[in-house]
C-alpha cells in the first residue's frame, strides 16, 4: 500500500506510481493522529462524501429548482457504483474536488475553483479531464473580461500544480515525468489502441478462460460504455459543454485504451449525471421510484460483492 510503504518501495511495487499521491499522503497524515490506515481511509472517504453532498446538493438546487439537491444526492449516495464513496479510494476525495469546482464555476467565483480543482487533481489522474471540462465552461460562458479572464487562468493553473508536483518527483524517481501513464501499461496492460480494438478485445474475453464474475464484469463494462455515450450526447444535447468535455475526454480515453476497465466505477465520478437523473426523473409522476428501483439494488449488490472480494466493477 503506498500510504504505508511509499512509492517504489519494492519489485512488487513497480506500478504504484500509477496511483495519484493525494489520497495517501492524506491516509498518512491521519495516521499520525494513531488512526490505522484503513480507518483513516474510511474517515476520509466519509468526510469527503458529506463534502460532496453538500455541493451537489447546492449545484443541483441553484441550476434546477427547490428540492432538486435533496434528489441529486440522494441518487449519488444510491448509485449503483456508491459503494466506493464509503470504501478506502480516492472517488470520494475526487468528488469533494470536482463539483465544487464546477460549482464556482457555474456560479462565476473563479478565484474558489483552483484549490478544489487541485484537490481533485491530486487524487486521480481524471483530474486532468476535470480541467478540460473547466476550460470549457469558461469559454461557454463568453464572459472574456480581463478580471474574470485572469481569475480563471490562475484557478486552472493552479490546479495543475499537483499534476506538475507529481510529475518532478516521477522525473526524480524514474526519469519519466508520466510514470504513472507506463504504470497502467505495465501493471495493467493499458495502453491506446483505438476504438475498435478495445472493444473486440474486451467482447472477447469471452474466449481467456477467465472467472465467471470476471467475464460478467467485462459485460457490465460494454453496458457502461454504452451508457457513457448516452450521457456525453445528453449533455451536448442539453448544450452543458463543460459537463460534455469533463465526461467526454474521459470517455474517450477509457474506450481506447486495451480494454474497458472499470468504467462503471468511473461513471460514480461524473457527477453531472445525478443533475440529469434529477432533471429527468421530476418531469414525471413515477420516474423517480423508476430510478430508485434500478439503482438500489444494484447498488446493495455491489456493496456484498465487495465486502466478500469479489470484483465485478
Amino acid at each position: 500500500m503506498v500510504a504505508n510503504e511509499g512509492y517504489l518501495s519494492g519489485p512488487e511495487d513497480a506500478n504504484s506510481t500509477a496511483f495519484f499521491p493525494g489520497f495517501p499522503l492524506a491516509m498518512r497524515a491521519l495516521s499520525w493522529l494513531g488512526l490505522p490506515m484503513v480507518g483513516a481511509g474510511l474517515l476520509l472517504s466519509f468526510i469527503a462524501t458529506v463534502v460532496a453532498c453538500t455541493y451537489l446538493h447546492k449545484l443541483a438546487e441553484s441550476e434546477l429548482g427547490e428540492g432538486a439537491g435533496r434528489r441529486a444526492t440522494l441518487y449519488l449516495t444510491v448509485f449503483p457504483t456508491a459503494v466506493f464513496l464509503i470504501a478506502p479510494y480516492s472517488e470520494a476525495l475526487f468528488l469533494a474536488g470536482a463539483i465544487p469546482a464546477f460549482y464556482y464555476a457555474r456560479s462565476g467565483k473563479w478565484l474558489a475553483v483552483g484549490p478544489f480543482a487541485a484537490l481533485a487533481m491530486s487524487m486521480r489522474a481524471a483530474g486532468i479531464f476535470l480541467v478540460i471540462g473547466l476550460l470549457v465552461e469558461f469559454l461557454r460562458q463568453k464572459d472574456f473580461k480581463t478580471e474574470r479572464t485572469l481569475n480563471a487562468i490562475t484557478s486552472l493553473l493552479v490546479a495543475g500544480l499537483p499534476l506538475l508536483a507529481y510529475s518532478l518527483f516521477l522525473v526524480r524517481e524514474t526519469g519519466d515525468p508520466f510514470h504513472f501513464v507506463t504504470a497502467q501499461r505495465e501493471g495493467w496492460g493499458r495502453e491506446f489502441v483505438g476504438l475498435q480494438a478495445a472493444f473486440l478485445n474486451t467482447w472477447r474475453t469471452w474466449e481467456g478462460g477467465y472467472y465467471t464474475n470476471w467475464m460478467l464484469a467485462w459485460r457490465l463494462e460494454i453496458i457502461a460504455a454504452l451508457i457513457g455515450v448516452c450521457l456525453v450526447l445528453w449533455a451536448v444535447l442539453k448544450k452543458q459543454y463543460g459537463y460534455a468535455a469533463y465526461m467526454g475526454s474521459a470517455l474517450v480515453a477509457l474506450i481506447t485504451s486495451s480494454w474497458y476497465y472499470s468504467i462503471p466505477r468511473i461513471i460514480l465520478t461524473w457527477f453531472p449525471v445525478m443533475l440529469f437523473l434529477t432533471e429527468f426523473s421530476r418531469r414525471k409522476e413515477g420516474r423517480h421510484e423508476m430510478v430508485l428501483l434500478f439503482m438500489v439494488p444494484v447498488a446493495t449488490l455491489g456493496v456484498l460483492l465487495y465486502t466478500r472480494s469479489i470484483w465485478f466493477f
